[in-house]
């Protein structure tokens, strides 16, 4: 038995050796500091792994992996493994885990991994300047390859050290919008996504060495079904809430109200020009009239106020009209007088209470529009002109400067200055950076603008809104790039992870317009007919992810789907009988090399022939300047995703923001009692960040407090594996920056020229993309 196990000692350590020749090749190749394959009895034993509240685990293409456990059913924080790993003692380091591209949480029972240094949680767990080591979701993220995550290491942590304790902690799942902690933070009832390797380096864009296996990519297929029949089932479970509705005892709700006046214009439903579906609705707006007289403030809980009832008026404009000079029911008073009192209450609060950011002064000023288009139906002399409410919106879109609140003489207060857009000026929202499923859903609100503006059903609405329309949808098209969808089917997908608002990665599918309870995936495309956004719909088509977009609206069962769904078979008609169009999302298979870059928001997307690369080059720096960047980097054999150290130019203010010991939100203390019962201290908590001078119209600014200009720079500068990013983010200003000598005789994919000068000058809103060949 001696004998035996000496044997096998001796067997381990001929394994540690060749696994530390192997590491030292490794070195050579690149700029890996130390390297763990999990899974591998030398690697872990060298490496003095504690891999206690885990289990090894057969991975995908032959590779050894490991995955962690859950404590218990009945918690959120499960086990953890730790480790010592080697780093550079005086270079700022990386670490770098592989996960498997195809594997994703079939059975809703996501995961989240956190990284820990000398016992110190790196990032936060929602939303952070640096995300979570992992958020497993319910997509794959890479099918059939491997996916690389790197975060950097605080340099307080590693420098003048040569090995440092990791740890990687298993988590249970979010829900951001959670308001109670039960709610928001989830126990675990799965164990992690499988772990394979992991790596410490210095360079920002790590590089596997070149003899791991790497998967490929699964073989393109079109999707099969559904189809048609999908139109048919949207019909009947239309007609089946309409009777439901008639046949109900409860008074119809805002949503209701809207969904059935829109379902009175459509001929194939039970509601179209039905005399009991207008009464009903009459009743509902009654309803909501007697609410908003005993209770006044009413319409004051929510954004929308007394918009959603206003539309119907719009909607019903002629039918109504043998309504509205009739009693509300149960009163003397006539319809007239009483709905015009109710739309007048809640325009003139609303406009007195807007809101800042683009998406949420989107939803108040279309409510107060079209509540006063409702007084202007109902009693001309009470409603404001045309050019005066329309203005509104013009703001809200970013056509003309947002004004800010109004006072009760209707004087704007310009809390931003007179100069602030709410749209950067390639058409992106200004949420402080790049948002992607948050800034979809504000295309929904600008065509239900242009809808809301047209004078009749049948007429052209305000046409500098619908200009702006098709400008948002045209820049957000840079942001879906080819991938799979669930089924293995091609598909085009949203780029989610270098969007601030983010925590679901990949994004969803889509094509030209995000699919959501407030819109379907081609609606824009119908109320503009842009050709080149009636391109991206037949784009859409061509991959049978059309129906597939409209079964995932009709699935979400809430009375908003039904309003959406309810223009599925005109929109359908309509793309049939468009002619071909050669128009093509940028980022597609067979498109030209792309660049799009928007200094507003500080982002970057780039197509190079089979490269794509995604760049928020402004990462979540609410407070002050944090010289962070995130990036998606996306190859044929291999994804990147990357939170890197960038850097950064801009006037300091001579203030400072220090970092707070919370681990769950970098921007709010929500729950943080709750993770600090467990002992959790951020790696980061003390670090000062210098804040950047805030212009002086910006009248609500101080220290501490969330801002658009308090942590963006001027010029971004940023090597990235074999690009070099410079953006100029200023209006006026020009700088000079040195170009690295690897870069000198590379391209400019941006003006596709040639660069042979040692220093560069950049102009006001300029970027710069060099690429030189690895």
């Amino acid at each position: 038995m001696e004998l035996v196990q000496r044997a096998n000692r001796i067997v381990l350590l001929i394994g540690i050796c060749v696994f530390a020749l192997a590491l030292v090749e490794q070195a050579r190749a690149s700029d890996v500091v130390d390297s763990l394959q999990f899974g591998n009895a030398a690697s872990e034993q060298s490496h003095k792994l504690d891999a206690r509240q885990s289990e090894t685990a057969d991975g995908a293409l032959g590779q050894t992996a490991r995955r962690i456990l859950p404590r218990s059913t009945d918690h959120w924080r499960g086990g953890r493994v730790t480790f010592r790993l080697r780093v550079d003692p005086e270079e700022l380091n990386y670490f770098t885990a592989k996960f498997w591209g195809s594997d994703y949480e079939k059975n809703e029972k996501p995961t989240r991994l956190f990284l820990f240094v000398e016992g110190k949680q790196v990032g936060q767990r929602h939303l952070g300047q640096i995300d979570p080591l992992d958020i497993r979701e319910l997509h794959p993220r890479f099918s059939g390859r491997f996916f690389y995550k790197t975060l950097p290491l605080p340099l307080a942590l590693t420098q003048g050290k040569t090995t440092v304790e990791v740890g990687i902690e298993l988590h249970g799942r979010i829900w951001g919008y959670g308001d109670t902690f039960e709610r928001y933070q989830h126990n675990l009832d799965a164990p992690s996504r499988d772990i394979y390797q992991c790596y410490s380096h210095t360079d920002p864009c790590f590089q596997p060495d070149g003899n791991e296996v790497q998967g490929t990519a699964p073989e393109l297929k079109v999707r099969r079904e559904p189809g048609e029949e999908v139109i048919k089932e949207v019909r009947k479970r239309i007609n089946q809430a309409i009777k439901k509705s008639m046949r109900s005892d409860r008074i119809p709700d805002l949503q209701t109200i809207r969904f059935l006046s829109n379902a009175c214009f459509e001929k194939w439903t039970d509601a179209y020009h039905n005399k009991e579906v207008l009464e009903r609705i009459v009743k509902g707006i009654d309803h909501q009239y007697l609410a908003f007289r005993k209770d006044p403030t009413i319409f004051e809980k929510e954004w929308v106020g007394a918009g959603e009832a206003a539309e119907a008026i719009r909607i019903l404009a002629k039918p109504l009209r043998f309504y509205v000079d009739k009693p509300v029911e149960g009163t003397e008073t006539s319809r007239r007088e009483a709905w015009t009192e109710m739309f007048v209450a809640s325009r003139d609060w609303h406009v007195q209470h807007r809101r800042a950011y683009t998406n949420q002064t989107m939803i108040v000023d279309l409510n107060i529009y079209r509540c006063n288009r409702a007084v202007r139906y109902l009693s001309p002399r009470m409603d404001w002109p045309e050019r005066k409410a329309v203005g509104l919106l013009h703001e809200a879109v970013g056509i003309k400067p947002w004004a800010g609140n109004w006072d009760q003489r209707g004087r704007p207060s310009f809390p931003k200055g007179k100069r602030y857009m709410q749209l950067t000026d390639e058409g992106l929202t200004r949420e402080l950076g790049y948002v992607g499923a948050y800034g979809e859903i504000v295309g929904d609100f600008v065509r239900n603008m242009y809808e809301s503006t047209r004078p009749t059903l049948d007429a052209e609405g305000d046409p500098e809104i619908k200009e702006q329309l098709v400008k948002i949808v045209r820049a957000r098209a840079a942001f879906r790039y080819p991938s799979l969808d669930d089924d293995g089917n091609r598909a085009m997908r949203l780029e989610a992870t270098v969007g601030w608002r983010d925590w679901k990665y990949p994004g969803n599918v889509m094509y030209g317009q995000m699919p959501t309870v407030s819109g379907g995936p081609v609606d824009i495309a119908a109320s503009t007919e842009d050709p080149i956004l009636t391109g991206y719909a037949q784009q859409m088509l061509t991959d049978n992810q059309f129906f597939a977009g409209w079964k995932y609206i009709a699935g979400l069962r809430n009375t908003e789907t039904l309003d959406t769904t309810l223009r599925l078979p005109r929109v359908y008609e309509w793309i049939k009988n468009q002619p071909p169009m050669k128009h093509r999302l940028p980022m597609s298979q067979g498109q030209p090399n792309y660049v799009f870059a928007d200094p507003g928001v500080g982002v970057v997307a780039i197509k190079n022939n089979d490269d794509i690369l995604y760049v928020s080059l402004y990462w979540r720096a609410r407070y002050a300047v944090n010289n962070l960047s995130r990036v998606h980097y996306l190859t044929p054999t291999i994804e990147r995703d990357a939170t890197v150290f960038t850097e950064a130019r801009f006037n300091a203010s001579g203030d400072f923001y220090e970092i707070p010991d919370w681990t769950n939100m970098g921007f709010n203390k929500k729950h943080e009692d709750e993770y600090k019962k467990e002992g959790l201290n951020l790696a980061t908590a003390g670090m000062r960040l210098p804040i950047a001078k805030v212009p002086a119209s910006q009248k609500d600014f101080k220290p501490g407090k969330e801002n658009i200009y308090a942590g963006k720079a001027d010029l971004y500068l940023l090597h990235y594996g074999p690009y070099y990013i410079a953006m100029n983010c200023s209006r006026s200003r020009s700088f000079s920056f040195d170009v690295p000598d690897r870069f000198l005789d590379s391209k400019n994919l941006v003006t596709k020229e040639r660069v042979t000068r040692s220093k560069l000058k950049i102009r006001g809103k300029e970027t710069i993309v060099l690429f030189q060949k690895p």
